[in-house]
């Protein structure tokens, strides 16, 4: 009897959390915290996006966390809303095909297995439908620009020339490979505040969470749908609180925040270069060396000139990368082995002497050094970009970013023009 009383309470217990938990959740579902140009935003929806940013972002699952991310989720949602409204005035779509083709590519290009993001999900508790409409509103977005915005911009031949002739004068100068989050100040939404979620994000950004994910989450620009990257800029291409601080700011930093017109960024830069200038000193390879040492007294190989054979016969032998491992093995020679990725201009320089012209795929000469003689394979090469002053490549330049300001100045007119009540 007692048995049956503790099976019976605690049946009835578990029912009872069972309800306040229904509850709870029918309650988030009810629960409205934005309209938008009469669509409502509902609390599930708001907390399902913040879920997402989270586990996409690498932030802290936290109560600090959620609570910080509610007022710049909301922004990027009711963005996304407008987004879908101004594309569906001009009967622009997206296919469920091309967003699952989207997040297939967003697993590849972040090195997941195909499904992962699904299996991330799920055990999440997060509904797939959450992540489809944010890829589906950056996508319609970027088919609005490319249909509204693109086709009226011109570019002449005189600027494309203009810019040419830029180029040839700040030839040497600095050039960053930037990228941006930009938030901008709403009207619905008090300085102070925008100001508060643009240094959490910061602070987020510095303990390690991926910027390419947090800009193609809270990012309102164009470029959130390239994980805010820019591409490479002067100085003079950028605003002025942004170039004030590029030539201090050093690679894969984070800045503060940047107030500018009418909004914040958060700024990174990748990589630097010279306008029009390459420094072979630059030139990364990826080399493997191949060791081959004297044969020992007596041995059947051994006799005047025979080290000297054995090499040149293992060079012409090795047909680039694919079978070096195999060959390595053979050779069961401590001192060979793949040496990784240097930089040119790190090696001594008669072995700099060597690389500096093999490309992907080649073998060295035997080289003779400290008794022994030496055989590079090169794996790998990049060559550090210089800005090409190719009149296609400028126009495609000019293109890019006079299609992202006015994207921008698009997004202000339409929230202008719509009737957002915020009920947070």
């Amino acid at each position: 009897m007692l048995i049956c009383r503790m099976l019976r309470n605690t049946l009835l217990a578990g029912l009872a959390a069972l309800f306040v938990l229904s509850a709870a959740a029918a309650q988030d579902v009810q629960k409205i915290v934005a309209v938008v140009n009469d669509e409502v935003i509902s609390g599930y929806d708001l907390n399902q996006r913040i879920k997402l940013t989270i586990i996409l972002s690498g932030f802290p699952n936290t109560d600090r966390t959620r609570q910080q991310l509610v007022d710049p989720t909301l922004a990027r949602l009711i963005d996304d809303r407008l987004k879908m409204q101004e594309a569906a005035r001009y009967n622009i779509s997206i296919s469920d095909e091309e967003v699952l083709n989207a997040i297939a590519y967003l697993e590849e290009t972040n090195g997941m297995p195909p499904g992962q993001l699904d299996r991330m999900l799920r055990q999440n508790n997060i509904d797939i439908d959450t992540m489809m409409s944010q890829v589906r509103a950056n996508l319609i977005w970027n088919r609005l620009i490319e249909a509204r915005i693109m086709p009226r911009i011109t570019i002449s031949d005189e600027e494309v020339e203009a810019v040419r002739q830029a180029m040839e004068a700040n030839k040497g100068k600095t050039e960053y490979l930037m990228s941006e989050i930009y938030l901008p100040i709403e009207p619905s939404a008090p300085e102070a505040q925008v100001r508060d979620s643009v240094a959490n994000l910061v602070s987020q950004l510095r303990s390690g969470a991926s910027f390419e994910r947090a800009a193609s989450q809270f990012s309102q620009g164009a470029t959130a749908a390239s994980g805010g990257s820019i591409g490479w800029v002067l100085e003079e291409d950028v605003e002025p609180e942004i170039a004030e601080l590029l030539p201090n700011l050093g690679t894969n930093r984070i800045s503060d925040p940047i107030r500018s017109g009418a909004g914040f960024y958060i700024v990174t830069v990748k990589a630097t270069r010279k306008i029009l200038e390459n420094d072979p000193d630059d030139i990364s390879l990826d080399i493997t060396q191949i060791v081959v040492p004297e044969p020992a007294e007596g041995a059947a190989n051994a006799g005047p000139g025979a080290q000297e054979k054995l090499a040149n016969t293992i060079s012409n032998f090795i047909d680039g990368c694919e079978k070096l491992p195999d060959i390595l093995t053979e050779l069961n020679s401590s001192l060979s082995g793949r040496i990784g990725q240097i930089r040119l201009g790190d090696m001594p320089d008669h072995i700099k002497e060597i690389l500096q012209d093999m490309e992907t795929g080649e073998v060295s000469t035997p080289y003779f050094d400290d008794g022994v003689y030496r055989i590079f394979v090169v794996c790998e090469r990049n060559d550090p970009q210089a800005r090409s002053n190719d009149p296609d490549a400028i126009r495609r330049e000019i293109m890019l970013r006079r299609a992202e300001n006015r994207a921008r100045g698009y997004m202000q007119d339409i929230h202008t023009a719509a009737t957002v009540e915020n009920r947070l």
